[in-house]
This record gives structure tokens, sequence and C-alpha cells, in this order.
């Protein structure tokens, strides 16, 4: 027997069967996840710079920062790798998933340490020190919370993800904000960060029903391997940007230049959370139609178009009030941090376009180019920041995520040899917005 909506499913074009209700739901889960993750993140966050201050803020962001890279890497996609196998993984392999990151995010976490001496004389202070030893630990524990999760996005169990990531993320900004009141400078950022991540843990692993066990078996981690190598290059190139700013900013202006942008960055990249579901999704719904390459360019412009729509009215609405917000919320001490505002909410409007380009370009396997891409992306950016800040100081960052934006350049290029993507009514509207930040 076929159920009605089965029934509907089979009779679909590929597109409308790539949106199967199942993902639909999930989207849903994950954009009311995203949804409320935006206001208690931005909440927090300015609850936390009014009581902690500039420079509190800046020598967490800076710990924060580097530790943040390192936990990303830790899962070298292993848990894409998970999510993407035609069948069921077994006990097994999700058993070697779990030691091949174990190992992994261990030997980050204790580079991290040794490259202590290296950051305190970059820096040419110690107080940043404690707060990342202390992080440090968070990365084995983000590294293997990625094994459960990938169970369950494989299960289409976005309900379960979006709750227990916005779980994590409402005890951590509660602890944070608390601490915050009782006047742990940056302790607070720091307890309410960890609290996150053990929480998150411990929850993934119960909500999946797996069994946290280590084995290793010598094919599937010789394979997760090769493909965690393959697509870890682009990702991480991409992710190293995130050290732009506490390195570069951090070395020529100091701990409060690194919050004003670290805080530009958070409130733009809070608003910009919705192009991070539809990535996600964008790489099930896409594999399900990548040998009808006419209706994978339909479901990917539909879904640029609809980023962009989403997107632009929340990030020129901030640049709207933000003076307003600052001055009565946050403290006029943060306002150098609206200066840099329109310009990485520029550079995450711009991104938006082409994030979904490159969840096609992985899923029809042509992962080098998003890796050349995103590699010109930081190499712009880090270059122009190192030329640009001493000379105009933070305003000199934003100019440097502007630059960067011309590595797009290489994604378009490359999926136009698939198909051609249309940027009728994208650049306009695109372009009235971008006038309407810096307005």
């Amino acid at each position: 027997m076929i159920s009605a909506s089965e029934t509907e499913s089979l009779s679909a074009s590929p597109s409308e069967a790539a949106i199967s209700p199942d993902i639909l739901r999930g989207g849903g889960y994950l954009a009311v996840r995203y949804g409320l993750g935006v206001l208690a993140s931005i909440g927090n966050m300015l609850v936390l710079t009014w009581w902690i201050g500039p420079h509190a803020y800046g020598v967490f962001v800076t710990a924060i920062g580097i530790v943040a890279f390192l936990a990303n890497m830790a899962r070298a996609v292993i848990d894409t790798y998970l999510v993407r196998q035609a069948e069921r993984p077994s006990a097994n392999l999700y058993n070697a998933a779990s030691a091949l990151i174990l190992l992994i995010s261990t030997s980050l976490m204790v580079a991290g340490a040794f490259a202590t001496y290296l950051l305190v004389h970059w820096y040419g202070t110690r107080e940043f020190v404690a707060p990342y030893i202390v992080l440090l630990v968070s990365v084995p524990l983000i590294g293997l919370t990625g094994v459960p999760m990938a169970k369950l996005e494989r299960e289409l169990d976005f309900r379960a993800v979006a709750e227990i990531e916005f779980s994590g993320q409402a005890l951590g900004l509660t602890v944070g904000a608390l601490m915050a009141a009782l006047h742990f400078g940056v302790w607070a950022p720091v307890s309410g960060q960890l609290a996150w991540q053990i929480f998150t843990f411990f929850a993934a692993w119960r909500g999946s029903n797996l069994r946290l066990g280590l084995s290793f078996h010598a094919a599937p981690v010789k394979e997760m391997l090769r493909y965690g190598l393959g697509c870890t290059a682009s990702l991480r190139a991409w992710q190293a940007r995130t050290l732009v700013n506490p390195l570069l900013v951090g070395h020529f202006v100091g701990v409060e230049g690194v919050a004003f942008v670290a805080l530009a960055l958070r409130i733009a990249e809070a608003l910009g959370t919705f192009r991070l579901a539809a990535g996600r999704m964008a790489i099930a719904a896409l594999a399900r139609v990548q040998n009808h390459l006419e209706e994978f360019r339909k479901l990917l412009q539909r879904a640029m178009y609809l980023q962009v729509v989403t997107l632009g009215p929340l990030l020129c609405l901030f640049a709207l009030l933000g003076p307003t917000i600052f001055r009565h919320v946050v403290g006029a001490r943060w306002l150098p941090s609206l200066a840099v505002y329109p310009f990485v909410a520029a550079g995450i409007l711009i991104n938006s376009v082409y994030n979904l380009q490159a969840s096609a370009l992985f899923v029809l396997e042509r992962q080098s180019l998003v890796m050349a891409a995103y590699l010109l992306h930081v190499g712009v950016l880090a270059a122009s920041a190192w030329f640009l800040i001493p000379r105009m100081g933070l305003i000199g960052y934003g100019w440097a995520e502007l630059a960067a934006c011309a590595a797009y350049l290489i994604i378009h290029v490359g999926l136009a040899r698939e198909f051609a993507v249309s940027y009728r009514s994208l650049a306009p509207l695109t372009a009235g917005f971008l006038l309407l930040l810096f307005a």
C-alpha cells in the first residue's frame, strides 16, 4: 500500500520530490532553531558586552577565535561522511569515526597548548592564556559531538537536532549572562561556552541512542580520511578567515579592537545564520536531483533568491536601528563596532549568493573549485587586513572583507561550466540592499 503523500512524491518532478515532507519539516525546525538562536544570541551578546566591556570581551574573542578554528578542524568532515553514506552506517563505523575524531581532536588540543608561547610572543601579553587553555578542553567534546549529530541528521531528525542545539545555546548564554552580572569578567563567556558544549555533547549522544565506543578498523578509517582530506581542505580554508580578527586585528590594534570587530561580526553573522540552515539543507535537497541538471539549477536559483530576500532586510534593519540600540543597550563605548558593521554585513550578504553555489559544487564533487575560492578569499582578506589596518584602523578590516569577496568569482565560473545561473533578479535586489547598508 502507498499512502497519499507517497503517491504525490512519486508523481512529482525531481525538484518537488527532493523537497520531501521530511525535509520541509526539518527545514522548519532548523529555521525556528536558528531564529530563536538569533534572538537569544544577540540579546545575550548585548548583555555580555554591557557588563564585561570591550577589553574583557576582546580577551575572550582572542582565545575562542583560535579554539573554535581548532574545534572545527577536529571533525575533519567525518560527520559529513557519515551523513552521506548510501547504506545505514553500522555501530562499528560509528565507533571508528569516534576513535578517529578523538585522535585528531586530542592532537589539535595538544598542538594548541604548545602554540601558547608563540601566541604570547605575537600579542605581547599573557592575559588571554588562562581562558585559552581552559577553552582548549572543549575541542575533543565538540569533535565527538559530530558523530551522534550525524546520525540524527542522516535520519532527518532535524527536530532533535534543533532542540539539542538551541537548548545547549540557551544554557550557555544563561550561564554566561549570570556570571557577567556577578562581575566575573572574561570568565563569564568562557563558562557559558563550556556549559554549552558539555550539555550538547551529552544530549546528542543520549538523543541519538548511540553508545560512545572507540575502535579502529583500517578500511573505514582509510576511506574516512580520504574523503575528509578533500572536503576538510576547502571547508577549513574558509574557516581560516576567523583567525584574521584575533591574529591581525589583535596584533595591530589590541584586544579592544578585536572586541569591536568581533561584535560587528557576531551581529551580522547572527542575523545571517539562516543561510547556514539553507546550506545544511541544500546538500541534502540538491543531492537528490544531481542527475537532473535543469531541476538542479531551478532549485538552486530559487534557494538563492529566498536567501537574499530573507537576509537583506534583516541586515539593513540593524544598520538603521544600530545607533539607537548601541546607545541605549550596549553603551556608547561600543560605537566603533558600527563603523565596521556595514562592511561585514555586506560581506555576509554577498556570501549568501555564493554559499549555496558552493554547496552545489560539493554535491557535483567539484570540491577543488570551492577550495581554490576559499583559499583565495582568506589570502586576500589576510593580505588586505595586513596592509590596511595599520593605515586605516578598524575600517581597514572592513575594506578587507569587501576585497575578499572577489574570490567568489571562482565559484561562479566553476558552476557556469555545469549550467548558467541567472542574476537577473538577484543583482538589482542585492545592490539595493548594499546601498541601504552604507546609506
